[in-house]
């Protein structure tokens, strides 16, 4: 069985205890990484993991100290997975639905065919279009070739390469989900196993926002625009190479 990692904030106590019941009740075990938190995130924490000079260059608004402790908890799990035996792990956060298909997630991952780095569990907001690569048992291998990958880290498959390539980055500028369609910087390549078994509750409020709102954050329409033509390019590149 693969390992299952549930990120989670030591103070947030419920949603934890809504992930343990969500899980549970498909017969799976679980693996708590503890999230970072950032409110205690001191300047120094962040200007080791977080390039504001690339941030102010490439990405449209500063990151908060939420989104910053996210990232830096998603790589805590994925460097948890490279400390480990284990050839991959499902990563969740702790305000998650699953379906009954999440029990198959062992048996898919162990027929697919060749080398992978990352699939998506979940596709919590905008849908975005997939191209079918095989049939898994009950599940379909897809890519996004077509389009780009669902925005969300809410539960995904990583595998020992996928980890060590996301963490070769050693600073990063972007919120983890929007470097995750950065596919062709980061070296890990995004697929997706449909139906998504993962799903967000929709319903707890936000451990980003809970630290700061973005929203109050100064934004640049400039460098959005820029960065958008910059991906819309790049991203048709990259996906005619999957052809």
């Amino acid at each position: 069985m693969l390992p299952v990692y549930v990120i989670n904030l030591d103070r947030s106590i419920e949603r934890l205890k809504h992930a343990s019941q969500q899980l549970q009740g498909v017969g799976i075990d679980f693996t708590r990484i503890v999230a970072v938190d950032g409110r205690k995130l001191s300047d120094n924490d962040i200007n080791s993991v977080y390039d504001a000079q690339q941030n102010r260059e490439r990405f449209y608004a500063p990151l908060t100290r939420g989104e910053i402790a996210c990232y830096m908890s998603h790589r805590k799990a994925w460097q948890q997975l490279l400390d480990s035996d284990a050839e991959a792990a499902v990563i969740v956060e702790d305000d998650i639905i699953v379906s009954s298909d999440f029990a198959q997630l062992s048996t898919a991952i162990a027929s697919l065919p060749g080398d992978w780095d990352l699939l998506k569990l979940a596709q919590p907001f905008k849908p975005k279009q997939s191209n079918k690569l095989a049939d898994l048992g009950t599940f379909t291998l897809v890519d996004y070739r077509t389009d780009k990958p669902p925005m969300g880290a809410c539960g995904y498959v990583i595998s020992r390469s996928g980890a060590t390539k996301l963490l070769a980055r050693k600073c990063f500028f972007r919120p983890v989900d929007v470097d995750f369609q950065w596919q062709w910087e980061t070296g890990c390549y995004v697929q997706g196993l449909l139906p998504y078994c993962v799903d967000n509750t929709h319903q707890h409020g936000s451990d980003i926002l809970d630290v700061e709102d973005r929203h109050l954050k100064e934004k640049s329409a400039w460098r959005r625009f820029k960065e958008q033509w910059r991906f819309f390019w790049q991203n048709r590149r990259f996906n005619q190479t999957l052809d």
